[in-house]
Protein backbone atom coordinates (compact mmCIF):
# COMPACT_ATOMS: atom_id res chain seq x y z
CA UNK A 1 0.00 0.00 0.00
CA UNK A 2 1.08 3.41 -0.93
CA UNK A 3 1.50 7.04 1.09
CA UNK A 4 -0.66 8.19 -0.99
CA UNK A 5 -3.42 4.66 -0.34
CA UNK A 6 -2.65 5.27 3.25
CA UNK A 7 -3.69 9.00 3.69
CA UNK A 8 -6.71 8.66 1.12
CA UNK A 9 -7.95 6.30 3.37
CA UNK A 10 -7.42 7.90 6.56
CA UNK A 11 -9.44 11.03 4.46
CA UNK A 12 -12.09 8.92 3.74
CA UNK A 13 -12.29 7.70 8.06
CA UNK A 14 -12.43 11.47 8.86
CA UNK A 15 -14.77 12.10 6.11
CA UNK A 16 -17.05 9.09 7.52
CA UNK A 17 -16.53 10.42 11.31
CA UNK A 18 -17.27 14.29 10.08
CA UNK A 19 -20.70 12.79 8.32
CA UNK A 20 -22.10 11.01 11.40
CA UNK A 21 -21.49 13.97 13.50
CA UNK A 22 -23.56 15.84 11.13
CA UNK A 23 -25.95 13.09 11.17
CA UNK A 24 -26.59 12.86 14.40
CA UNK A 25 -27.79 16.38 14.87
CA UNK A 26 -29.47 16.64 10.98
CA UNK A 27 -27.22 18.61 9.07
CA UNK A 28 -28.67 17.15 6.08
CA UNK A 29 -27.29 19.80 3.49
CA UNK A 30 -23.52 18.94 4.81
CA UNK A 31 -23.66 15.41 5.46
CA UNK A 32 -25.20 15.04 1.96
CA UNK A 33 -22.57 17.13 0.22
CA UNK A 34 -19.53 15.54 2.12
CA UNK A 35 -20.71 11.84 1.40
CA UNK A 36 -20.65 13.06 -2.37
CA UNK A 37 -17.25 14.15 -1.79
CA UNK A 38 -16.02 11.03 0.03
CA UNK A 39 -17.72 9.17 -2.97
CA UNK A 40 -15.04 10.96 -5.51
CA UNK A 41 -12.25 10.44 -3.45
CA UNK A 42 -12.98 6.74 -2.90
CA UNK A 43 -13.26 6.71 -6.68
CA UNK A 44 -9.59 8.62 -7.23
CA UNK A 45 -11.33 11.64 -8.61
CA UNK A 46 -8.94 14.65 -7.69
CA UNK A 47 -12.59 16.97 -8.03
CA UNK A 48 -13.41 15.82 -3.90
CA UNK A 49 -10.07 17.08 -2.91
CA UNK A 50 -10.60 20.32 -5.13
CA UNK A 51 -14.28 20.47 -3.61
CA UNK A 52 -12.63 20.78 0.17
CA UNK A 53 -10.22 23.25 -0.95
CA UNK A 54 -12.80 25.54 -2.02
CA UNK A 55 -15.00 25.20 1.03
CA UNK A 56 -13.48 26.56 3.35
CA UNK A 57 -14.10 30.14 3.18
CA UNK A 58 -16.87 32.93 2.33
CA UNK A 59 -20.20 33.82 3.13
CA UNK A 60 -22.23 30.27 3.59
CA UNK A 61 -19.38 27.79 3.12
CA UNK A 62 -18.79 25.04 5.62
CA UNK A 63 -16.39 27.28 8.26
CA UNK A 64 -20.07 29.30 9.36
CA UNK A 65 -21.69 26.32 10.17
CA UNK A 66 -23.06 26.44 13.63
CA UNK A 67 -25.28 23.35 14.98
CA UNK A 68 -27.57 24.74 17.47
CA UNK A 69 -31.51 24.78 18.16
CA UNK A 70 -31.62 28.37 16.75
CA UNK A 71 -30.50 26.81 13.24
CA UNK A 72 -33.38 24.02 13.25
CA UNK A 73 -30.54 21.24 14.12
CA UNK A 74 -31.50 18.35 16.57
CA UNK A 75 -29.51 19.37 19.57
CA UNK A 76 -30.40 20.39 22.83
CA UNK A 77 -29.02 24.02 24.24
CA UNK A 78 -26.72 22.20 26.87
CA UNK A 79 -24.94 20.19 23.93
CA UNK A 80 -24.05 23.06 21.49
CA UNK A 81 -21.05 24.29 22.69
CA UNK A 82 -19.33 20.36 22.55
CA UNK A 83 -21.28 19.69 18.97
CA UNK A 84 -19.54 22.76 17.75
CA UNK A 85 -15.55 21.62 19.36
CA UNK A 86 -16.25 18.68 17.73
CA UNK A 87 -17.72 19.74 14.45
CA UNK A 88 -14.34 22.09 13.99
CA UNK A 89 -11.98 19.77 15.08
CA UNK A 90 -13.67 16.95 12.75
CA UNK A 91 -13.37 19.45 9.95
CA UNK A 92 -9.57 20.40 10.58
CA UNK A 93 -8.95 16.88 10.38
CA UNK A 94 -10.48 16.43 6.99
CA UNK A 95 -8.64 19.90 5.69
CA UNK A 96 -5.62 18.76 6.78
CA UNK A 97 -5.96 15.35 5.08
CA UNK A 98 -6.98 16.47 1.97
CA UNK A 99 -4.11 19.25 2.13
CA UNK A 100 -1.60 16.61 2.81
CA UNK A 101 -3.43 14.39 0.04
CA UNK A 102 -3.41 16.81 -2.81
CA UNK A 103 0.28 17.60 -2.21
CA UNK A 104 1.04 14.12 -2.71
CA UNK A 105 -0.79 13.43 -5.66
CA UNK A 106 0.44 16.93 -7.47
Amino acid sequence: MTDTDKLQDLLLIDLKTLIQHLDKYEVKFWSDYFQKISKLIDNGDIRGLDSLTNMRGGMGSFTDLVICKINSHAIEEKKEDFANSELMRLGELVFKSADKLKRLIK
